[in-house]
């Protein structure tokens, strides 16, 4: 028979170091690579925005529009013509980044590894504006290029236009943002079909039924119109290139803080639910 005695000595499982913000961060990037879906989704816009700029400048290289002075604007009109449906495909990207985990549970386990929470929200907002800048660098700056290619040396020249660059940027940056509205939203919703229809609805059907109710001639419709996010996006990608009497009511500067408002509006209250409100 055995005895224990208190000098024995007992063998203790090593301690298990916590899951850094660096770790939860990768975590995220390999969940979000992973989905069949986005990857799918990455390609159909590449493939839209490209074309897009493709077709535009090919009806546009035999115009009398075409003038040296009218060029920036055509580049640009070309580069970010197809940006009216990839923001909805990224903005499917963003609402699936979230969304998806609840469909499958994986939310559970990663609530688990990240019992903080907003740690994983975090890491997630920033994989999501990542490839959402990506993305968006290389459908508008890549449509750029293929307009200029058509358009001959006079497209090339205004690719050096700073006005050209900024309208460029301008759009990646609303792309990123729309990703990021996407975000929160779904995590608001914790549905895929919920959060999808409500960002078609702000950044598509918003847009159709403000044209309609422009026709009653009420003053409070423009000003509301013009702070919708798809106008705000337009304005984002125009602004630069436009004179000042076409550039309408906000200005560049007021379209990127007017974006990145909508953006916080959704991303606030949701990491704030997702800290207080049960997993699933």
């Amino acid at each position: 028979m055995t005895t224990i005695t208190m000098n024995d000595t007992y063998t203790t499982a090593p301690v298990v170091g916590r899951l850094t913000f660096d770790g939860v961060l990768k975590g995220e990037w390999i969940k979000l690579l992973s989905l069949r879906s986005i990857r799918w989704s990455i390609l159909v816009m590449l493939v839209l925005s490209w074309a897009g700029a493709a077709l535009l400048s090919l009806a546009m290289s035999g115009s009398d529009m075409l003038t040296p002075a009218a060029t920036p604007a055509i580049v640009v009109q070309s580069a970010t013509f197809g940006s009216m449906f990839t923001v909805l495909i990224m903005g499917v990207l963003g609402a699936l980044s979230i969304t998806s985990e609840y469909a499958s549970g994986l939310i559970l386990s990663s609530l688990t590894a990240v019992p903080a929470r907003t740690p994983m929200l975090i890491a997630k907002a920033l994989v999501v504006a990542a490839l959402g800048l990506t993305v968006g660098v290389l459908s508008s700056f890549g449509g750029a290029v293929i307009s200029a290619l058509i358009l001959g040396s006079g497209g090339f020249s205004a690719l050096a236009d700073p006005a050209v660059l900024v309208s460029l940027l301008g759009n990646t940056l609303y792309l990123t943002l729309a990703a990021l509205l996407a975000l929160g939203v779904g995590a608001l919703l914790r549905s895929s079909a919920g959060a999808i229809s409500v960002i078609v609805t702000l950044l598509f059907v918003a847009t159709i039924v403000f044209q309609v109710l422009m026709m009653t001639g009420w003053e409070w419709v423009p000003v509301v119109a013009d702070w919708m996010p798809a106008n705000l996006g337009a304005t984002l990608s125009t602004a630069a290139v436009q004179g000042a009497g076409d550039a309408g009511s906000v200005s560049y500067w007021g379209a990127l803080g007017g974006l990145t408002a909508w953006a916080a509006a959704a991303l606030v209250p949701a990491a704030i639910l997702l800290k207080t409100r049960d997993a699933v």
